[in-house]
């Protein structure tokens, strides 16, 4: 009988070969395991490009090579591989981290997961499905860094030849400008904010809150000598000083009440839009009466877009009455970095059962978006009030500038090496559709 070797044979040659040509364009080192294997086909070790030093930092690869054309529950973007649970056990209970990959022979190319990352989420377990996304996961040249990045996260200290990634770091930071540069210092009869507030709503119906109130004297960005305030303090007491020598101050009972003027003045800006809930902290879009839904369109780091900022959301059982309203907000803190003063805006969520009043079930809903978003999700947040409060009352034809400060963007920089955003969604949930869609009433 002549000896054969089978096509199956072939085309595991041919996975093979391909994996340890994509390797060597790498720069790293590719080891078959040859002989008895009960399911690991070789070994990567990283090899520093720029010095030729290998390292020891090793990837166990199993390989499975198809030269189908189509591969299991294929679509445009991604299909799905099989795997045996005692395959998977396998592949876990070990030190080494391990990718799988999958060769499409008959097209000359690849795809590529880190099972343990994979298989931390105990539903891909269940599954005992791996979903590979075709553009993300393509084992191709660009995925080296990321490649590195897993072997060199196996131990501490670990040194990987660098992810040459230049990435655009976004500061969540908007510098204050002061537009204006006097503050008014006086004494008045009113010994608390809100006794100062009561007296100044009995005068005026709008009464600005750019102002604070402690221990008898008033602190405010307003001219003290012109009305209403002149009513209600004593002007012969009147004083008016640089605003810098209370920013710059270093005195902690000057900066506390520069920080808390700031954040009045925040208030004073954004009122006609947002509102800020004392309990909560946040400042956030208010709802319009009559209305289910508020959008915001601005532009974002690439393109023109829009958020809706509030939504209302039907109750499962009864589709007409409202369960709750989303709305977008930001937890406001202010910072000094050497002279310059910078607002740290953070991202959440207000929700509240008629759009106004705060829902008792805020702190479960908060938590429930809070598990499927990920870090895009709030990087877009971030955006959408960057682009907000860097252009309130900036000033047009039809309304004038906010008269005591403004916000200004803070320019992105670049670095050289960085994490790559694969990495990055491998540790964050899979995206699932539907998030507090299924039941919105518009």
């Amino acid at each position: 009988m002549p000896k054969r070797i089978g096509k199956s044979d072939i085309i595991g040659e041919q996975g093979i070969a391909h994996i340890r040509k994509v390797v060597l364009d790498m720069g790293h080192l590719f080891y078959e395991t040859g002989g008895v294997e009960a399911g690991i086909d070789g070994f990567i070790e990283l090899r520093n490009d720029e010095t030729g030093e290998v390292t020891n930092l090793l990837l166990q690869v199993q390989g499975k090579a198809t030269a189908k054309e189509q591969l299991p529950a294929e679509t445009m973007e991604s299909f799905e591989w099989p795997c045996k649970e005692e395959d998977i056990a396998y592949w876990r209970q070990g030190t080494a981290p391990v990718l799988l990959i999958i060769v499409q022979t008959k097209f000359n190319r690849a795809y590529w997961k880190s099972i343990k990352d994979y298989f931390d989420d105990p539903k891909a377990i269940e599954s005992r499905r791996v979903v590979f996304n075709k553009k993300v996961d393509s084992f191709d040249l660009a995925a080296k860094p990321a490649i590195s990045t897993i072997a060199a996260s196996v131990r501490p200290g670990a040194i990987a030849p660098p992810a040459r990634i230049s990435e655009q770091l976004v500061s969540n930071l908007l510098p204050v400008t002061f537009v204006s540069k006097r503050l008014f210092l006086a004494e008045t009869d009113y010994r608390t904010n809100k006794e100062f507030g009561a007296a100044l709503r009995d005068l005026v119906d709008d009464g600005h809150g750019e102002w604070i109130v402690k221990g008898g004297r008033i602190l405010s960005f307003h001219d003290l000598d012109e009305h209403p305030w002149n009513r209600l303090c004593d002007v012969g007491t009147i004083e008016s000083f640089p605003i810098e020598e209370w920013a710059s101050s270093t005195d902690e009972d000057q900066q506390r009440d520069f920080v808390q003027l700031l954040n009045r003045s925040l208030s004073g800006m954004t009122g006609e839009a947002l509102r800020f809930d004392r309990e909560d902290k946040t400042h956030y879009f208010k709802c319009i009466p009559e209305k289910t839904r508020r959008i915001y369109y601005y532009r974002g780091f690439e393109k023109r877009t829009s958020r809706d900022v509030v939504r209302r959301y039907s109750k499962k059982q009864s589709p007409t009455e409202t369960a709750y309203f989303r709305h977008s907000a930001f937890r406001a803190r202010f910072h000094r970095f050497g002279d310059v003063w910078y607002l740290e805006v953070t991202p959440t969520y207000h929700f509240t059962r008629d759009g106004f009043r705060e829902d008792r079930f805020a702190a479960e809903h908060l938590k429930k978006i809070k598990e499927f978003e990920n870090n895009a999700a709030v990087v877009g947040q971030f955006a959408m009030w960057r682009h907000y409060l860097t252009r309130c009352h900036r000033g047009d034809m039809f309304s004038p500038e906010y008269p005591f400060l403004r916000f200004d963007v803070l320019e992105d920089f670049p670095i050289e090496q960085g994490v790559p955003d694969e990495l990055w969604r491998s540790r964050e949930s899979r995206q699932r559709a539907g998030l507090f869609g299924d039941d919105l009433i518009v």
